[in-house]
């Protein structure tokens, strides 16, 4: 962990980098981390879409965190592989074939989910789920969220070796199971059924014992913020409740921005009733709004139309520019009639209505917000990002390279922190440094 005063540079000091009265609270527990006043970790959970799945730009921000403040590990994982390019940084997760991974995206899914999403079960004893650090610092006071249910089975954690259990998940009624480890570590985690009956996880994880930050993510590619309708309420509070977050971060708005149906209206109802439910479940968390990314779109038919003048062009050729004000009023017709005014890559309208309305119920609620599109050039700063070399998003015009996601990463980060740097530079007593 690095030490404030390490840390400082004289800038920082700086009188006209004031601090964001928006984050006071965040102020005050970061500062305690940095005064070795307190051992309690700072803990961050961090809810979004693909950008956040694969753990590129959830990764790079966990690791600036870690290295700032200390390592108090990545809290719980969803269970398994959940999905096509699921990663965390520092640790390798694998399943065998027989879990099945029920993913509340999914049109047929139902039943209960928590802050991961997902849910993954087994009853077969051959069934194993492995999750390797691949750090020394390991897990240590490990936890697992799982679904206690009338019938449910037992299973035998296993660490470094060495076999713990049986933990059953049997009781009376459905509800969030918390099974803590406190006290013991390990490098290696394997978990495998009993072949007593069906074992629901919700996560598995862990958080060290020493100060620092804890930094949480779950993301769900496609996911909206509407997806935590389908997420039990009783379980979310139970698991915001036992985290206890002190910071918020909520990355969603790509997908609904390439809605062109999304009803604004009622998407800004759906933003205010989540917020107002994690405020009320979490009243010490700090809420960080991160506005949609910059996107672009070329319509399908642009390589397929008949103009002689476009159709040789390739894909990632096509020019960018963003639509005219007379193009945003007639964009369903002029899409559904594939009219060549729109045969180049832009950016969706609605992607501009999201970030409005993220905009407004940030100020309406005092909540901090980060323009993610605004640090890309604008409309069209997805497909700048595409063309630089190397690149720093993909031919798709909506996913972030690695290299992309940890540009990101410090875009964020040096908005978030600088403020708090010169504030924790002052408090401290530091000459400030007039320019």
């Amino acid at each position: 962990m690095a030490t404030l005063a390490s840390c400082i540079t004289p800038n920082q000091c700086d009188p006209s980098i004031p601090a964001d009265p928006r984050l006071s609270a965040l102020y005050e527990k970061l500062h305690a981390l940095d005064r070795q006043q307190t051992q309690v970790p700072l803990r961050i959970l961090h809810l979004g879409d693909s950008h956040i799945a694969a753990d590129n730009f959830s990764g790079d921000l966990a690791q600036l965190f870690h290295t700032r403040f200390g390592d108090a590990g990545r809290g719980q994982f969803p269970a398994g592989e959940p999905f096509p390019y699921f990663r965390r940084k520092g640790f390798t997760v694998s399943a065998t074939d027989g879990w099945e991974t029920i993913n509340s995206l999914s049109p047929q899914a139902s039943g209960l989910f928590g802050l991961s999403g997902v849910r993954t079960t087994s009853a077969a004893p051959q069934d194993l789920i492995r999750l390797r650090s691949d750090t020394p610092a390991g897990f240590e006071n490990i936890e697992l969220d799982v679904l206690q249910q009338p019938g449910g089975g037992s299973f035998t954690l296993t660490l470094d070796g060495t076999p713990l259990g049986p933990f059953t998940t049997r009781g009376e009624g459905t509800q969030l199971m918390r099974i803590s480890l406190k006290g013991k570590t390990a490098q290696t985690i394997l978990l495998s059924p009993n072949g007593d009956g069906p074992v629901t996880l919700l996560g598995i994880g862990s958080e060290t014992a020493r100060a620092g930050v804890r930094y949480e993510s779950h993301g769900i590619p496609g996911a909206t913020l509407a997806l935590m309708d389908k997420w039990d309420k009783p379980i979310l509070s139970a698991q915001l409740s036992l985290m206890q977050p002190d910071v918020i971060i909520l990355g969603y708005g790509t997908n609904e921005g390439f809605d062109d149906r999304l009803n604004m209206p009622k998407y800004k109802a759906l933003m205010e009733e989540k917020i107002n439910f994690l405020q009320a479940t979490s009243p010490g968390a700090s809420i960080l709004l991160i506005g949609a990314f910059s996107g672009n779109r070329l319509p399908r038919w642009s390589q397929t139309a008949s103009w002689s003048q476009i159709k040789s062009i390739a894909r990632k050729d096509f020019p960018c520019r963003p639509l005219e004000l007379n193009e945003r009023a007639t964009y369903d017709t002029l899409l559904q009639s594939q009219n060549l005014l729109l045969a180049r890559w832009h950016e969706p309208p609605r992607l501009k209505d999201v970030r409005h309305v993220q905009q407004q119920i940030a100020q309406e609620k005092g909540l901090w917000y980060f323009d993610g599109a605004a640090v890309m050039g604008g409309p069209c700063g997805m497909h700048q990002w595409v063309q630089e070399s190397p690149p720093r998003a993909y031919g798709d015009h909506v996913h972030m390279t690695s290299h992309g996601a940890k540009s990101m990463a410090q875009s964020f980060w040096n908005e978030l922190i600088t403020p708090y740097e010169s504030y924790a530079c002052r408090l401290n007593g530091n000459t400030p440094i007039l320019n």
